[in-house]
């Protein structure tokens, strides 16, 4: 089973790379439903590189295009913030490139080398993008693209689960991180397809509307199948926040169809974490207050990593400026969260009089492995291997989009677009989500979430005729 399915991927990818080759102006679309459609799969129990592979053929593609003459990259206008960003960006994937080779050395693992292969491809597609050589599609096609690679994805992850435990017999939790990814980790592209989804609900066509209701269904009963709190939570943020685009009327419908699909759930499924719809709401703000709380969030595992982070780094102001390496923090922050598993498997319950970081900044704490064997979350795992350089980099990055989308005033769109970027900033203390390519594609310059923020090409069309007439 595994041959067949490495076998369709290789060569999935080798018909993406001539597709892109012979058609330029399909780079855009299939890189979009690629980096969507494939963010959370899973090899092995241990490679997540599906996306890379793919990706890597569409870039390849576009590189046979370009020597075949097909593409001409062209030198376009752009502003100070637009320059700023994609020196920015490039300085990241630079800083990134060179933390890889670091750990490669300190690992002594040469198959480390395919994370300078991994940061090389991001700063190839920005260069890429950046130089406009490759036709963008509209906002609306955009949006439609991602709706259906979120359709695809989010329709087989279901299905995958449903199957797993009706014809195989095996619980759809204990398939995760094994044969997909866990949920965290894999309603990630959730991020950018509610915004995409919201995007076509005011469109005129009914194909378009049709699309955006489907998926929305499919990622809600998706979030309530695999109990994702993260999802529930990222799913009412969008809909709080959706009113002033989509209209009073959409928002309550969708409000209705998230509160049938709970109750579905509730009398017919098997919700562990939330029996009751009470109950329901409270592991929802249990879960918003680990930012605030989190010995009473019962999330204390999370807030331990996020503080192993700092302490672990503390010590020296190399580490603590430019971190251990990249992929080292399995091995650092090991010591320091060994007697805490042990006394409590970091579940949450740990006694108040219990001094966590006495625990932690213990001495005689020995490392007991070098193997990259402890995961943790995004955050922990972005200070622990680049250091306040790395995080700061990458926050930049983030606010050079931010600011961008922000200056657009009077886009409806930049609401959502900007909570996007919020919920995805956040969801890195969630789940290490760095090494999903979609995650980079939405802030490189000129990348997803900016493309989306462009000015509705539907809308303009409509001012123009009533202008005319």
């Amino acid at each position: 089973m595994l041959q067949l399915i490495s076998a369709f991927y290789i060569v999935s990818g080798l018909i993406i790379m001539v597709i892109v080759a012979i058609k330029p102006r399909l780079f855009w679309p299939i890189l979009i439903f690629v980096a969507v459609a494939t963010a959370g799969l899973m090899m092995q129990g241990k490679y997540t590189f599906v996306d890379e592979y793919l990706m890597g053929c569409v870039l390849l593609g576009g590189l046979l295009a370009i020597s075949m003459g097909k593409i001409t990259f062209r030198k376009s206008q752009e502003n100070i913030w637009t320059y700023v960003h994609r020196w920015v960006f490039l300085l990241m994937i630079i800083y990134m490139i060179i933390q890889s080779f670091l750990g490669i050395i300190l690992l002594e693992s040469i198959g480390k080398i395919h994370w300078v292969v991994y940061y090389g491809m991001l700063g190839m597609f920005s260069f890429f993008i950046s130089k406009k050589g490759f036709p963008v599609p509209s906002d609306k096609k955009i949006s439609l693209i991602i709706s259906l690679g979120t359709l695809l994805y989010f329709s087989l992850y279901v299905v995958y689960g449903v199957a797993a435990e009706a014809i195989r017999g095996i619980n759809r939790w204990d398939m995760q991180g094994i044969e997909w990814t866990g949920s965290a980790y894999a309603m990630f592209p959730l991020v950018i397809a509610m915004p995409a989804a919201f995007f076509l609900l005011k469109y005129t066509r009914h194909f378009h509307r049709w699309i955006g209701w489907i998926s929305l269904i499919v990622m809600i009963v998706t979030a309530f199948y695999y109990e994702s709190r993260v999802a529930w939570l990222a799913i009412l943020a969008f809909l709080f926040f959706s009113l002033p685009m989509i209209g009073f009327r959409r928002v309550i419908s969708l409000g209705l169809i998230f509160l049938l699909i709970t109750t579905l759930f509730f009398w017919f499924g098997n919700i562990t974490s939330a029996t009751k719809v009470d109950n329901f709401f409270s592991v929802l703000f249990k879960n918003a207050q680990a930012f605030w709380a989190p010995q009473e969030s019962g999330n204390l595992d999370r807030h331990v990593h996020m503080r192993v982070a700092f302490i672990s780094t503390r010590g020296n102001w190399k580490n603590f400026l430019f971190g251990y390496g990249f992929r080292m923090h399995g091995f650092i922050i090991e010591p320091y969260l060994k007697k805490l598993m042990i006394y409590e498997r970091i579940k949450g319950e740990i006694s108040p009089e219990y001094d966590i970081v006495d625990v932690l900044t213990e001495p005689n704490i020995s490392y007991a492995s070098t193997e990259d064997n402890v995961s943790t979350e995004g955050f922990t795992a972005l200070v622990v291997d680049t250091g306040l350089v790395g995080l700061l980099l990458l926050g930049l990055n983030f606010l050079c989009v931010a600011f961008k989308i922000f200056g657009q005033k009077n886009n409806p769109k930049r609401i959502l677009l900007l909570l996007s970027l919020f919920i995805m900033f956040l969801w890195l203390f969630v789940a290490n989500i760095l090494d999903i390519m979609l995650f980079y594609l939405m802030i490189m310059p000129s990348g997803l979430l900016i493309q989306l923020s462009q000015c509705d090409t539907e809308e303009k069309y409509r001012k123009m005729k009533l202008c005319a007439a």
